[in-house]
């Protein structure tokens, strides 16, 4: 349903975030901070690109009345493996940030920053207010720091020389011994030298052959349990296929990194809550990642209010440029195309006959869209199937909404997402 436009918001961080090749193949996390202190877990799927670009409301900066707005990050793709870590392991540091004018950057290390290419546009935004969200704008370059260069000392010094036969001749002496001296402690510094340095190269190279055996059992027990999640949970829709990309709970914000949470997007009692506290609008929650052909299953319960659902294929939210399939209470669903505006065309309508009806009823929802193909299930039972070529890939997200006339505060509960693209 059309929502009223909102102006571009000011509250909005924008930040770079640099991962290495080794990490954007198989995936990492990062715990970045905040300007103001608070830090957000992220975690980034295997074959992220480089210029891809991530929105997690909530994270922006405070407004009045104490909401906050959002965080738009773009991924930038560095050569070689992670740094501060061995290849083939996500990393679990945490990313230093920089705050250069009114925009937020994350920063590299220096070693790094030269092979850092030049950053595309902004992520598209992902909404905790109703209707749909405000334009996107530009991330800024990133700045990197520059190590100052070393000052150059010069000093001259004179002796003066001496005429007297005699006290050269006892100089010479006196410094022959100094040297023999100085000659015999350096000999035995070197010596006791050599045998510290040896000793903890000795110990070092212990310490990273035990890092490095760690690392790969780490590995290993990760690409073992990753390869039994994918095993145990094959697509269930027709024609089926597919590789388990996504599989989370949604019980709570440690086990659903990267889902946003504001005072509509909420982890409680188990489930990640979506709600609609103005019954004139709307409201739809993200993780911020695209798609183009996938399949979703997720359950979900109406806890409270009228409609829940899902806005897929997102190419342009700002703009309402998107899918949304919407399904109430009694198991009446809609589907329709938002083709910019308050433009919108309603794709297909009808009832659900296995749909478990009333609120508090837990309903399995699903998805297949492929090429311009879109299928949606309600408890495994095909209830539209259209084709349409609008859009072929975008964000999605989870619904509240309240109906159009006479609507009421609605709150949705999802658990048990999955996702498999193709």
């Amino acid at each position: 349903m059309p929502s009223p436009s909102e102006p571009q918001r000011r509250d909005d961080l924008y930040a770079t975030l640099a991962i290495s090749a080794e990490e954007a193949r198989i995936g990492t996390s990062r715990i970045l901070t905040l300007p103001d202190g608070r830090q957000l877990p992220i975690t980034l799927p295997a074959g992220v690109q480089s210029g891809q670009q991530l929105s997690f409301a909530g994270q922006g900066r405070r407004r009045d009345d104490g909401t906050y707005g959002s965080l738009q990050l773009t991924i930038t793709v560095l050569p070689g493996p992670p740094p501060g870590g061995a290849p083939g392991l996500p990393s679990e540091e945490e990313a230093p940030t920089l705050l250069s004018g009114d925009r937020l950057q994350l920063a590299v290390p220096t070693a790094l920053a030269p092979s850092l290419p030049t950053t595309g546009q902004a992520a598209l935004p992902s909404s905790q207010t109703p209707g749909p969200l405000p334009q996107t704008r530009s991330s800024p370059s990133p700045s990197w720091p520059r190590s100052a260069p070393a000052q150059q000392k010069s000093a001259s010094s004179r002796r003066p020389l001496w005429l007297v036969a005699t006290a050269v001749v006892l100089l010479v002496l006196i410094s022959s011994a100094v040297l023999l001296g100085q000659h015999l402690q350096q000999a035995q510094g070197q010596a006791s030298a050599t045998a510290t340095s040896a000793a903890a190269t000795a110990l070092a190279a212990t310490r990273q052959a035990d890092a490095q055996a760690s690392v790969v059992a780490q590995a290993t027990v990760a690409a073992q349990a990753t390869a039994s999640v994918i095993a145990a949970n094959p697509n269930p829709y027709p024609a089926g296929g597919g590789k388990l990309v996504l599989y989370t709970p949604l019980s709570d914000a440690q086990n659903s990194i990267g889902w946003e949470t504001s005072i509509h997007c909420t982890f409680h009692s188990g489930a990640y809550h979506v709600v609609s506290q103005d019954p004139r609008y709307f409201d739809h929650c993200s993780n911020g990642i695209s798609y183009s052909d996938f399949t979703l299953e997720v359950e979900m319960t109406i806890v409270a209010g009228d409609q829940g659902g899902l806005l897929f294929r997102g190419a342009d939210i700002g703009n309402n440029k998107y899918y949304l399939f919407q399904v109430s209470t009694t198991g009446i669903y809609t589907l329709f195309v938002y083709t910019g505006g308050d433009q919108t065309a309603e794709l297909a309508r009808g009832v659900a006959l296995t749909y478990e009806r009333g609120l508090g009823q837990t309903n399995l929802l699903a998805l297949v869209a492929r090429g311009n193909h879109l299928t949606l299930y309600l408890n495994h039972q095909q209830v539209v199937a259209v084709t349409d070529g609008h859009y072929r890939a975008g964000q999605l997200a989870l619904l509240s909404v309240p109906f159009a006339d006479g609507g009421q505060p609605t709150e949705v509960a999802y658990r048990n997402l999955k996702v498999w693209t193709f």
